[in-house]
């Protein structure tokens, strides 16, 4: 039914919604009211303008619209569509509106004018973008909050280990220091009891080297015990894989001879240097050492194996701790790497080791899997990119 034009226009000014009718050269034919209260101009200002000047933007470049003309993708769709642009306010600040165009069709199948119904929607996107931002604030904090966790948890995992190996090590340190005591006491009974002869000479020069051998390996063990203690920033840099599980067995060795276990060590001499943590990896492996040989304790002694491998096409390292103790039940499987999760009698761990072990290798962009069934020891196999994606700097 046709409509009189006042009647007509009576309809498009009672709308609150912005409506504008185009030509097919993209000039404004007729503008409701709403619309120009919104954009503060008159119907002279509008009509027989072209769309995008209505908007003061005489060449398109201050808005969205340049890449993405509503117009144009009705005409190469041949069907209305939706969008949302920026726009330039009366006062010059960018505005954002949501609308949509609907052709009219001549019979012939040519497009007679277009109609474009929007919306200003500039509050709504703001306080979008307002919350959005107040969101990504509180997700900052939070990550810092956990963070801080994270490092707590670790350093409380690494005093725990370091707590277990003291222990080991005290019979380890207190036999080189006897033997140097007795050696010293001998020598000086020999020099006491008159002239030092040649022969004497020889035994002290023998006494001398196995004094200097006790000692370095007291400071061997002391030193590493150092260096695992210490509280130091997470520092990614070229280091041996090989030579760190070496380390990490070392000062180890005390606690596999008292749980009675037997080292084998099967190393690829062909892994290149890889970029990572040498004090996170260190307590990694100290983790795994001391699991093994606490697991081999129950079964009255062991064999642990330990193997590195590198792989070649995916660039990075695998480790395996491989040990013939009691094994784990399945059931207990999917949560060995949960906090505070532990099979452990009562003063005998907290159950963060692994789960501390788990996040360091994901930090690494690693991998951790466990293989074990109850009777038939366990392995645990690690994957380490030689080159994480992520940055370890904190």
């Amino acid at each position: 039914m046709y409509l009189p034009d006042n009647e007509m226009e009576t309809i498009l000014n009672g709308i609150k919604d912005f409506i504008l009718i185009i030509s097919p050269d993209k000039e404004v034919i007729e503008v409701n009211d709403a619309f120009l209260r919104c954009m503060n101009c008159t119907r002279e200002d509008v009509i027989g303008k072209k769309c995008y000047e209505v908007f003061k933007e005489a060449t398109r470049k201050s808005s969205n619209c340049d890449r993405l003309c509503p117009l144009e993708k009705v005409i190469r769709n041949k069907r209305h569509c939706q969008v949302e642009l920026t726009r330039q306010g009366p006062d010059g600040r960018e505005r954002y509106a949501e609308l949509a165009i609907f052709p009219i069709w001549k019979k012939k199948g040519e497009i007679s004018k277009f109609i474009e119904i929007s919306r200003d929607i500039t509050k709504r996107k703001r306080d979008e973008q307002e919350i959005k931002g107040r969101l990504e604030k509180m997700v900052e904090e939070r990550t810092k909050q956990l963070h801080a966790t994270h490092e707590k948890l670790l350093h409380q995992d690494k005093m725990a280990s370091l707590g277990k190996l003291s222990a080991s090590v005290v019979h380890e340190i207190n036999n080189p220091v006897a033997g140097i005591l007795n050696l010293t006491l001998l020598s000086k009974r020999i020099i006491e009891e008159g002239p030092v002869h040649a022969e004497e000479l020889e035994l002290f020069s023998k006494y001398l080297n196995l004094m200097e051998t006790e000692t370095r390996r007291i400071s061997r063990i002391v030193s590493n015990l150092l260096v695992f203690a210490r509280q130091s920033k997470v520092e990614p840099q070229k280091l041996d894989i090989n030579h760190l599980i070496e380390e990490s067995l070392f000062i180890n060795a005390n606690l596999l001879k008292i749980n009675g276990t037997k080292l084998i060590t099967k190393l690829d001499t062909s892994i290149p240097p890889c970029h990572a943590s040498e004090d996170q990896l260190k307590q990694v492996f100290m983790n795994f050492i001391s699991n093994a040989a606490e697991s081999m304790a129950v079964t009255l002694g062991g064999v642990l194996t330990v193997r590195t491998e590198y792989q070649e096409k995916s660039d990075s390292v695998l480790i395996r701790f491989t040990d013939t103790g009691i094994g784990i039940p399945q059931e207990n499987i999917p949560k060995l790497f949960d906090p505070f999760f532990t099979t452990k009698k009562m003063g005998k761990g907290v159950g963060l080791g692994l789960s501390v072990a788990y996040g360091i290798i994901k930090e690494h962009g690693g991998t951790i899997y466990v293989n074990s069934r109850p009777g038939e020891g366990a392995t645990f196999k690690i994957t380490l990119p030689r080159r994480p994606a992520l940055a370890l700097e904190n």
